[in-house]
């Protein structure tokens, strides 16, 4: 079939406008520039309107066919399945074409386009399926142009680029916010990245732990050092006691044997003390019969004397004849008197001798009663030593098994001295490794940093939100920076750390923004410790440079807090604007 029955009046390049007289007022200056580029003025939204009505009765059918199309693809109709429905879209999809086909280029209709574009970023929707699909909207408009106006072909033509130039003018809409909202997604994904990375604050409290491990390490071998000297010096004493117990075991065995003799001995004496005993009982028998034998004597030398008295009175009496029995009855008298002071004397003497033999046995009783309680005392003493032989015996045991002991304790001191050396060894090297790690990590914000820094050179219009949630990553990595440097790894200097105007969010801040930003209570309040948090950053690099460690983590604590507030202040702000 013939497109064109009348060959079109002029050539194609005037069919083609590239005036600059766009001037539409409800739009911007910049919205001005494109639609002139793009040739578009209000003869072209005529020819729109014009082309409307024969479009627009086959507007249900297009957009059926389209959606018939794209469904068609699995990867499409996965994609509104997870973010919409088929009817939804219809809807919207009416929508759009009946706002393309009324060509009235305002605010509104900008704000639309740039809508889509958002909305195409945030479900992923790749940039091909979008081209493609939109292309085939264009070609089903332009299609049923020339279908109904093929015989009025330079009017065809007319409605044909002005479908085309509008179409042109909303891809780029929808394309520009498209690519700045996924190159804004990567940027603030790399951000967010970058925010989380900057609150991994435990890489200084990793390398700190095993600082304390190590320190640790070092007390638990010095200790076990000394636990081991004093377990072999008590395994030294514990042998020594030992021999010396086994020394007392066998003099405590010879004194029980020498005791054991004694009580023989003792209980020998006994004996003997009893038999003397006996005998100076028959002593004292036999001077009692020899005391009654002397009494006897006695009585007979008083019955001679008696005797010898009457004689010498008998011989008083005869004279003469009785001098010569006189004189014999003197001498008799004589001899008994003179026994009678031997048997005095005897009686005496055996008297005394009774005494000395009652005195005698008394004392040998006495010391008979001693020896037996010698010998009783000898027996219990006796049985004590045998006890005390035991108990040594089992103290020689005990301390034998200390000494065992000892040793085991001294082989196990040892094996925990070979572990902790292990340990040790395995602490120095996580040491390193979390040193190396904090370094990676680093080394990774940085790239991410320079990655991110290299959005901002791309031709992306920033709205105030995003400048806000850029400063926030910004002011955190300022913390990042300084932190690193307290644990070493970071080489910062004090001039490094720029003044609170020179910063991005000082430009922005003292920049020229609206009233109704500087007017929010969040942005009055941001200035004070933002200047704060370039003083503190400033004082820390200062102190950590001269040495003042300390001073310069407090320099750091008090940064952390003038951050934490700025951070609040500006999360306040992106809500308010």
């Amino acid at each position: 079939m013939a497109i064109f029955i009348n060959r079109p009046k002029n050539n194609w390049h005037e069919y083609l406008n590239f005036s600059q007289d766009t001037n539409m007022n409800q739009v911007n200056i910049e919205m001005n520039k494109r639609l002139s580029f793009l040739g578009i003025n209000d003869k072209t939204l005529q020819h729109i309107s014009d082309a409307a009505e024969i479009i627009s009765p086959y507007l249900t059918e297009i957009v059926d066919t389209f959606y018939e199309t794209i469904t068609s693809y699995e990867e499409l109709q996965q994609l509104i399945h997870e973010h919409s429905t088929v009817e939804r879209l219809k809807q919207t999809m009416m929508t759009y074409l009946e706002q393309f086909l009324r060509a009235e280029i305002n605010h509104d209709y900008i704000k639309s386009r740039q809508m889509i574009g958002k909305v195409h970023s945030n479900i992923h929707l790749t940039s091909q399926h979008f081209t493609a699909a939109y292309q085939l909207i264009v070609q089903m408009m332009t299609t049923i142009i020339m279908e109904k106006m093929y015989h009025r072909s330079e009017k065809m033509m007319q409605m044909v680029l002005a479908i085309q130039k509008l179409a042109a003018f909303d891809v780029q809409l929808i394309v520009e916010v498209y690519t700045q909202a996924t190159v804004k997604q990567f940027l603030f994904g790399i951000s967010d990245l970058l925010n989380y990375t900057t609150q991994l604050d435990t890489s200084r409290e990793l390398i700190n732990s095993m600082n304390k491990q190590k320190e640790e390490t070092y007390s638990v071998t010095a200790a076990t050092e000394e636990m081991t000297a004093s377990i072999q010096e008590v395994a030294h004493h514990a042998v020594t006691v030992s021999e010396g117990t086994d020394d007392a075991v066998q003099s405590a065995v010879r004194s029980k044997r020498v005791i054991n003799e004694s009580l023989e001995g003792i209980q020998q004496v006994g004996k003997v003390y009893e038999q003397v005993v006996n005998r100076v009982s028959k002593l004292d028998q036999e001077i009692e019969h020899t005391k009654n034998v002397v009494h006897v004597v006695r009585e007979i030398a008083e019955q001679t004397n008696l005797l010898a008295l009457n004689a010498s009175i008998e011989a008083a009496r005869a004279g003469e004849h009785g001098r010569g029995f006189a004189v014999v009855a003197s001498e008799v008298r004589k001899l008994s008197e003179h026994t009678k002071e031997q048997i005095t004397q005897i009686t005496s003497n055996m008297e005394s001798l009774l005494e000395v033999s009652h005195a005698v046995n008394q004392e040998i009783k006495e010391t008979e009663k001693m020896v037996n309680q010698s010998v009783v005392g000898a027996k219990t003493a006796g049985d004590e030593l045998e006890k005390i032989v035991e108990a040594i015996q089992g103290i020689s045991h005990e301390i034998s098994q200390i000494a065992a002991m000892s040793e085991e304790q001294t082989a196990a001191i040892q094996e925990i001295t070979d572990r902790n050396t292990v340990i040790s060894e395995l602490s120095d090297k996580s040491q390193t490794i979390a040193s190396e790690t904090a370094k990676t990590i680093l080394d990774l914000s940085k790239k991410m940093e320079a990655n991110r820094r290299s959005f901002f050179n791309k031709n992306i219009e920033f709205e105030h939100k995003d400048i806000i949630e850029s400063a926030i990553t910004d002011h955190l990595l300022w913390k990042w920076r300084i932190y690193n440097m307290l644990i070493g790894i970071e080489d910062l200097k004090a001039e490094q750390v720029g003044s609170h105007e020179a910063c991005n969010l000082g430009r922005w801040y003292y920049g020229d923004l609206p009233e109704q930003i500087k007017s929010k209570p969040a942005y009055k309040a941001l200035e004070t410790p933002h200047i704060a948090v370039h003083n503190c950053a400033r004082k820390a690099a200062e102190c950590y440079v001269r040495g003042d460690v300390l001073e310069a983590q407090q320099a750091f604590e008090r940064l952390q807090d003038a951050s934490q507030e700025v951070v609040t202040l500006l999360k306040q702000l992106k809500e308010q604007v």
